[in-house]
């Protein structure tokens, strides 16, 4: 189907004359003709109005079918994506490092009040306990991820700042 077939089947299925048409567009009656024997095309403004006004893509305006959407036709690339993934990381491993740091914290008084219950002495300062039992491990993790979250962050900032 030609463009100017389209558009005249378009105009009659929404009960407008080519001088209502014309009007809406902004053009005269002729130029509608004109479009409509294919002795004619119109600016691309006038074709982005036509396909608003008669609710089409502009590529069933021009070839009289519906636009499928498939692995023929490019689809724009999405510029943003994966920002936000490296922000998301980011923060998730910087509440983790924060939250594991915290917990050995506790973790080391609660471990240097359990060994003067049971043996009755213990380390003059409970950060001792981080460094002389299984705490050590949590708490180089914890500060490991800290710092990689911190990096993602610093990473995305720098990234979205240099475009």
């Amino acid at each position: 189907m030609t463009f100017g077939q389209n558009l005249q089947q378009l105009r009659r299925q929404n009960g407008l004359s080519q001088q209502q048409l014309a009007e809406q567009l902004g053009v005269s009656r002729q130029a509608v003709s004109k479009w409509e024997l294919n002795a004619a095309k119109p600016d691309i403004d006038t074709v982005i109005q036509i396909s608003l006004l008669f609710h089409v893509s502009i590529d069933e305006l021009l070839t009289g079918q519906p636009f499928e959407g498939n692995a023929n036709h490019p689809q724009p690339v999405d510029k943003t994506r994966g920002k936000s993934s490296y922000v998301t990381a980011g923060l998730i491993l910087v509440v983790t490092g924060i939250v594991c740091l915290i917990l050995s914290g506790f973790a080391a008084v609660w471990m240097q009040h359990l060994e003067q219950q049971v043996h009755g002495s213990w380390y003059t300062y409970a950060t001792e306990y981080l460094w002389h039992f299984p705490v050590a491990p949590v708490v180089a993790l914890s500060a490991i991820c800290l710092l990689c979250g911190l990096c993602l962050l610093l990473f995305s900032f720098y990234k979205n700042h240099t475009r």
